[in-house]
């Protein structure tokens, strides 16, 4: 018995049922097997390269074994500690995916991470269908919409950055929200799909409010758009109580990065109207007509600009032809308009940065957006037969063209001599690219070429677009697979390398690790503090540090040996050496470090200890004047906050009983042996025992006359302190670091946070449910039996679609059958 084709153009269009399931599982399907050789060769791991490895499956083992020990308030584990909740709901902990994990335990989170990648593109699939499929009349022709975007560039480009991925998914939702409110009545929808796209990812949220203005603004005019003046103040309302249900994370994370000097930097000038980058206009152009470039390898165009900013907005097999020729053909449709704004939006600046609250980075983070109502744009010519193509195939032929002409422009080699063809930073994967890019052109040619001939192509159209997609991802994939570490390698010494590490640790007291470069985040994996973080979201007391001591800290901490009084500061007993194979041979097991001793290889690494290993909690005799201490060099900057509080005037004036200025001859002079010297003598000063939680740290101490009490702890407002049971201030002391005073004799110090903004976030939202709940009861009783004055509606068609309607078919079906019953019906005599 011969199947049915379960994607067939008349089963589709006979079936009244929307195809959501066979959507679900064939976008999961491409992902998942596009990856699955990886996982077979790293034995069920999925290793991409960059952040992927080096944030994304730390964050989320990280995270997830916090959430299932309730530890919410203070992370000791990401860079020198840090607000949970601040520094993670950018990354996950309002993604619905992430909290799929809790139902698992830690040692399998990493195995589900290309499970997880692949359902967020399935859901991406499904709700990229769901709106879709309110514009285009064809069922088949929304499902390759929706794959399209799903796959497109962006989505390819973004892997690499796992938690993009979970905007994507559910963006769609929210337009399909705005749509329900105005045309269905349908209210608190856009109220509560608001506020999850809030907790979902607040950075991607400010882009998004300013999206659904500009489509709002322009949905407008059209006919199937009923909204009024009384719609437009319940929408109002309801963005106002979508921000506030999303308060619990919404206000935490602002407060933990408002002060961040990365979120207050604004365009001036020139900048405004002129990208300072010649590149950038060019490769925006080339991303929406070919496979993206890789995250940190412009390839066509190499620039050492905006190399992780999400420049991509390929459509998979028909790039731009479909949206230049809706354009064409429906110049005063909204999508068109919106289009067109979007492109003005991406060739200026400070209109580019406008979704980003005006941030002068670069990032094109957005595009995701426009990249939805391309692949509408696409779905609906599929379906309209009275669109023609042709110019917008030729008119991509040419931008592929183009792009081919600047690579074979002549470049000059190290030996100053001329090379051709090799202009691209990977010639071979560039031809490669350009080469798929034409393969697909040349199909969607074909298929639109018999689409407009009247002959049957949305079946074809649809299995071609599958296996587009599927070759864009593995190219995407496994080029980038290539540039970064060695699968196998990240999976035994990162994932795994934490059971092969025995460290001594000495009961109630804490230490941090250090490693050396390009293994950032693997003491993360093995659950050790260290003070070598990638991590973008820190307390701005650490970005204030770092920048006082002359490191620059953007998005991660990364202090070299050279600037070795800061492991002193930071506790740091474990120094973690990697050295390459070919230079085995030759290593000294000397480090740069001193005070640190090679101790023994574990898991691939030189470990070594520190001698002069410094506890945490650390007391005080002298201060100096931070003015004092800014006219110092960064070296000795660090040197000198060994032995003195950097302190301000006014806290300077506050402890002048207990500490005392820092004597000149004190500041300047400190080669090794002084440093091994005075790391001895903080050691004697230290803290007896350091316990900590979440929630805070106790320590104990015992003293003989008052002191200031140092901890390498990073100051943030959440800190509240206790001595002997007696409240004190929390002094900021060393640029960014916490201190309290302690009496002669027994101390027992005692910190608790609490996450600022927290509660005031979760009054936030309560008061954002009441307020709901009492505008949808007024709602059900003020319009109660009332008719709408417009007819409601959930589909817009201003067109004919290429396939007829279910009901046209099904009618047909039955006239035939009554013709077919009528025929084969007996004949009744006739009279005479």
């Amino acid at each position: 018995m011969k199947l049915k084709n379960p994607f067939s153009p008349c089963r589709l269009a006979d079936d009244r049922r929307e195809p959501y399931l066979q959507i679900f599982l064939l976008s999961f399907g491409i992902l998942f097997l596009s990856i699955l050789p990886i996982m077979i060769f790293t034995g069920g791991y999925f290793i991409y390269y960059g952040d992927f490895n080096s944030q994304q499956i730390p964050f989320y083992n990280l995270a997830h074994n916090a959430a299932q020990n309730g530890a919410f308030g203070w992370n000791w584990h990401t860079d020198l500690g840090a607000n949970f909740i601040g520094s993670y709901s950018f990354y996950l902990l309002g993604s619905p995916f992430f909290w799929v994990t809790l139902l698992f335990p830690t040692g399998a989170v990493s195995y589900l991470m290309p499970y997880l990648l692949a359902l967020k593109h399935a859901v991406a699939a499904l709700t990229g269908y769901a709106f879709i499929r309110r514009f285009v009349r064809d069922r088949q022709a929304s499902f390759i919409g929706a794959l399209l975007y799903a796959y497109s560039g962006f989505q390819l480009f973004n892997i690499f950055f796992n938690h993009f991925q979970d905007v994507t998914a559910f963006f769609p939702l929210l337009l399909i929200a705005l749509e329900e409110r105005v045309n269905n009545d349908r209210r608190g929808l856009f109220a509560v799909t608001a506020g999850f796209m809030a907790v979902l990812n607040y950075y991607f949220f400010t882009g998004q409010v300013v999206f659904v203005l500009l489509y709002f603004i322009l949905r407008c005019p059209c006919k199937d758009f009923h909204v009024d003046l009384r719609k437009f103040f319940s929408i109002a309302l309801e963005s106002v109580i979508g921000v506030l249900l999303a308060g619990f994370m919404l206000l935490p994370s602002a407060l933990a990065i408002l002060t961040n000097n990365r979120v207050d930097t604004r365009l001036y000038g020139m900048d405004m109207v002129a990208y300072s980058d010649r590149t950038r206009v060019l490769r925006i152009i080339q991303s929406f007509f070919m496979i993206p470039d890789v995250p940190a390898r412009p390839n066509l165009m190499p620039t050492e600009y905006a190399k992780w900013a999400s420049i991509g907005g390929y459509l998979p097999l028909f790039s731009m032809t479909g949206v230049l020729s809706f354009m064409a053909s429906k110049r005063k449709h909204w999508a068109t308009r919106l289009t067109a704004v979007c492109m003005i939006c991406a060739m200026f600046p400070i209109l580019n940065s406008a979704f980003y609250t005006f941030n002068s980075s670069y990032y094109a983070r957005w595009y995701y957006m426009p990249v939805l109502i391309m692949a509408m744009m696409t779905a609906y010519v599929l379906d309209n037969p009275t669109i023609r193509t042709k110019g917008s195939v030729i008119v991509c032929g040419w931008v592929l063209a183009g792009c081919g002409v600047i690579a074979c422009l002549p470049t000059k080699n190290k030996e100053g001599d001329t090379e051709w063809f090799s202009f691209p930073e990977y010639p071979w994967y560039f031809w490669l690219v350009l080469l798929l890019c034409v393969m697909m052109l040349v199909g969607a040619a074909l298929l639109l070429r018999r689409r407009e001939k009247g002959r049957p192509f949305m079946n074809t159209a649809l299995w071609a677009s599958v296996v587009s997609c599927v070759v864009c991802t593995v190219t995407v994939i496994y080029f980038g697979v290539g540039l970064g570490i060695y699968p196998s390698y990240y999976v035994n010494y990162a994932i795994k390398g934490g059971k092969e590490i025995h460290l001594e640790e000495e009961e109630n007291q804490f230490f941090r690790v250090d490693i050396s470069e390009n293994y950032d985040n693997y003491p993360m994996l093995w659950g050790y503090p260290s003070m070598r973080c990638f991590h973008s979201i820190v307390p701005t007391s650490v970005m204030d540090f770092y920048s006082a001591v002359g490191i620059t800290r953007d998005v991660a901490s990364r202090a070299e040996t050279s600037s070795f009084p800061l492991r002193a500061l930071f506790n740091v007993k474990y120094y973690f050496d990697k050295v390459y194979t070919d230079e085995a041979d030759t290593y000294t097991y000397e480090s740069e470090l001193p005070g640190f001793e090679y101790l023994e290889k574990q898991n691939g690494f030189y470990v070594y200890e520190n001698k002069y290993y410094v506890p945490m909690g650390v007391a005080y005799d002298y201060c100096i004047d931070e003015a004092d201490l800014n006219k110092t060099t960064a070296l000795t900057r660090q040197k000198i906050m060994l032995k003195a509080l950097g302190m301000d005037f006014t806290q300077m004036y506050k402890y002048r009983d207990v500490l005392t200025e820092i004597p000149e001859t004190e500041k300047y002079s400190m080669d090794e042996a002084e440093y091994l010297a005075t790391c001895e003598k903080m050691a004697g000063q230290s803290c007896d025992s350091f316990t900590y939680d979440s929630y805070g740290f106790t320590a104990t101490i015992s003293l003989d006359s008052p002191k200031l009490v140092f901890f390498s702890v990073p100051y943030e407002d959440g800190w509240s302190a206790t001595v002997n049971g007696k409240p004190v201030d929390v002094e900021k002391v060393n640029y960014g670091f916490m201190a309290v005073l302690c009496q002669a004799g027994d101390n027992v110090i005692q910190f608790d946070y609490e996450t600022p903004g927290l509660a005031y976030g979760f009054r936030m939202t309560i008061s954002g449910l009441l307020l709901l709940a009492v505008y949808l009861l007024w709602a059900n009783w003020k319009f109660r039996g009332m008719r709408p004055k417009t007819c409601r509606h959930t589909h817009c068609y201003d067109y004919a679609s290429v396939h007829p309607m279910p009901e046209h078919r099904l009618y047909l079906e039955y006239a035939a059958h009554r013709h077919d019953a009528a025929e084969e019906a007996p004949k009744q005599p006739t009279k005479e």
